[in-house]
C-alpha cells in the first residue's frame, strides 16, 4: 500500500516538473500557428473591370446553411471592415443600414421572398435588387455566404493522463457574390478556405473572427477593387 502511494506520489511529481517545463518553453516560444489559405475567382463577367472609385456598394444579408445567425451577422461587419480599408475610395453600406433600408422603405416581405428564393435557385430576383439598389444609392450589392466552419481539437501530449498541449483546428470556406444592382447580373463570385491550426501549451480554440477576418482580407484581394485591377485588365486585352 505504501510502495502503491509512493508510486503515484513519484508520478504526480513528475507530471507536475513536465507541466512546468513545458509552460515556460510555451511563454518563451509563444503559441504555433499556422495558416493555410486557398483563394480563387470561380467566376468574373467581362463586363465586370472593377469597382470604381466613388462607387457605392450594399452589404446585404450573408447566407449559410448549418451555422448560426450571429455567424452570419459577424461575417458583414467583416466584410464591411475589411472593404473600407481596401477600398476607402468607394462608399460601402453597412449591413445594418441596409436592414434599416428594407424595413423603413417597406421592402421586407419581398427580401425575405428573394432571399428564400435564393436558397434553391441561387438567384437574387432582379427586381428585388433593383428596388433596394434605388433605395441604398448602391451600384453593386455584395452577397456573402458560410458554406462551411468546423472547430476540432486534438490532443498531442498527456503525460501520466494529464492533457498538457492540444492541437486546435478550425476550417472556414467562404463564398462572396457581387451583384449588379440596376441588371440583375453577378458580375463577380471569389471562394476562399481556410485552415488554421494552433499547438500550445493548452491551447485556446482559434476563434470564429480571427479566421473570418483573415480569411476576408485574402479573399478581398483577389476581388478586382481599382486602378491596378483596370491596369491588369487593358494589358490583358492587349495580348
Amino acid at each position: 500500500m505504501a510502495s502503491s502511494s509512493k508510486g503515484l506520489v513519484r508520478r504526480i511529481c513528475a507530471a507536475i516538473a513536465l507541466i512546468a517545463v513545458a509552460a515556460t518553453a510555451s511563454s518563451c516560444s509563444g503559441p504555433l500557428q499556422q495558416a493555410f489559405l486557398n483563394i480563387r475567382e470561380p467566376f468574373r463577367s467581362p463586363d465586370f473591370v472593377s469597382i470604381g472609385a466613388q462607387d457605392t456598394v450594399g452589404l446585404i444579408t450573408a447566407a449559410n446553411h448549418d451555422n448560426g445567425l450571429e455567424y452570419r451577422k459577424l461575417l458583414g461587419d467583416f466584410v464591411e471592415e475589411a472593404l473600407k480599408k481596401e477600398r476607402p475610395d468607394i462608399k460601402v453600406i453597412p449591413y445594418w443600414q441596409t436592414l434599416s433600408v428594407i424595413n423603413t422603405g417597406g421592402y421586407t416581405a419581398d427580401y425575405a421572398r428573394m432571399l428564400n428564393t435564393y436558397t434553391t435557385t441561387g438567384i437574387l430576383d432582379k427586381d428585388v435588387l433593383t428596388k433596394l439598389g434605388a433605395a441604398l444609392g448602391a451600384k453593386y450589392l455584395i452577397h456573402p455566404r458560410i458554406i462551411d466552419f468546423n472547430q476540432k481539437q486534438t490532443i498531442r501530449f498527456q503525460p501520466f493522463g494529464f492533457t498538457m498541449f492540444l492541437t486546435h483546428e478550425t476550417e472556414i470556406k467562404i463564398y462572396m457574390e457581387v451583384w449588379d444592382a440596376k441588371n440583375g447580373a453577378i458580375v463577380w463570385i471569389g471562394a476562399a478556405e481556410a485552415h488554421m491550426a494552433s499547438e500550445h501549451f493548452m491551447s485556446k480554440p482559434i476563434p470564429f473572427e480571427e479566421v473570418a477576418k483573415l480569411t476576408i482580407e485574402t479573399l478581398l484581394k483577389k476581388m478586382p477593387l481599382g486602378a491596378k485591377a483596370i491596369k491588369t485588365a487593358a494589358e490583358d486585352a492587349k495580348k
